[in-house]
């Protein structure tokens, strides 16, 4: 493990739950919140997708949008349009409030593992395998980008560069612009890269490791540091909205580097013990400190980041497969690998 300060000290309490209802028929693979909070989304590895009323728990709506797994289910950012991603290859786009179908961007064979909206405007960033698009939501192709020599394990719109994204995979992290069909910049590294994570000001780009490590690059010099001794892959990473603090997972216990001052070059991260067995899934709450946790032993934790701050904890039999906050920062929604979906409000 990195070298780490001891535990911060947490009162337990039980985490208020709202609603708890099994709404898919397999695990749910994504879950997320329509922009103006009404309505939640999930996908599930059945090719379903079905919208949950967010007050009642209630299922609005449930098609079968890909003929095998369901991958994600996302909202654009005004909420006008809607889109899913499949195991067959295809991103289908629909209208965001009727869910009519409106089109189909086809990648061939290769599994859609992400689509990510622009935080501005109606276009659509899809990857599958090696391939990389940038769609509009009439499914027409805006950017092929060609760059890619192996698998793209990620990809990251820039939260203060409206037009730049990152996207990672063997070998290091690639930075784009939409105008162009090669990369800007290569961030080289030796190595499998899992997921990218921008910091919330854009001044650093993380990544989780293969090979049980976080790497780190300051941007714009490219200065990069390493964090390694993770007892497993690094899936799981989560920036604070002030972009001080990085959750990392990796392991059972949750490690967070300090970005404050001369940031964590040479510091001891805090740690946050509390799961069972490994984290599944990581999320900062968008405003605050306070930190959703998510493992494989069914426990859903919100831990304070403050040292000897409250933590607030529910159990389940099922591994938590996501973790969605609403804008606001005072609901969660759990989904699980059994299918289930439980709505919490935090005092």
């Amino acid at each position: 493990m990195p070298q780490k300060e001891s535990s911060v000290e947490h009162t337990l309490a039980p985490l208020p739950e709202i609603w708890k209802k099994i709404t898919a028929l397999d695990y749910i693979s994504d879950v997320s919140w329509s922009p103006d909070g009404n309505q939640i989304a999930c996908a599930d590895a059945s090719g379903y997708v079905s919208i949950i009323a967010a007050k009642t728990g209630y299922m609005s709506l449930n098609w079968h949008a890909h003929k095998v797994g369901t991958l994600m289910a996302r909202w654009s950012h005004d909420g006008k349009y809607f889109a899913s991603a499949g195991q067959d290859g295809k991103v289908r786009i629909y209208d965001g409030a009727s869910f009519e179908k409106l089109s189909t961007i086809d990648h061939g064979g290769n599994w859609v593992e992400h689509i990510a909206w622009h935080g501005q405007r109606d276009v659509i960033l899809s990857a599958a395998g090696k391939q990389l698009k940038l769609s509009n939501a009439d499914g027409s192709l805006v950017q092929n980008f060609t760059d890619h020599k192996s698998t793209i394990a990620d990809v990251a719109w820039h939260p203060v560069v409206p037009d730049l994204f990152a996207t990672s995979s063997y070998g290091g992290a690639r930075l784009w612009t939409i105008s162009k069909h090669q990369h800007k910049r290569f961030l080289d590294w030796k190595g499998s890269l899992l997921n990218i994570s921008y910091s919330p000001n854009g001044k650093v780009l993380a990544a989780g490791c293969q090979d049980g490590a976080a790497h780190i690059w300051l941007l714009p010099s490219g200065e990069d540091l390493f964090m390694n001794g993770y007892p497993t892959k690094v899936r799981e990473l989560s920036w604070d909205s002030s972009s001080r603090y990085l959750a990392t997972g990796g392991g059972a216990e949750i490690i967070v580097w300090d970005f404050a001052g001369k940031g964590p070059s040479g510091s001891k991260p805090l740690v946050f013990s509390g799961h069972e067995s490994f984290v599944s899934v990581l999320k900062f709450a968008p405003q605050g400190l306070r930190l959703a946790s998510g493992g494989i032993d069914g426990n859903v934790l919100v831990w304070d980041i403050n040292k000897k701050g409250k933590t607030w904890l529910s159990s389940d039999t099922s591994e938590v497969s996501g973790l969605s906050w609403r804008a606001e920062g005072k609901l969660l929604v759990a989904s699980y690998a059994s299918g289930g979906l439980a709505l919490f409000e935090i005092p």
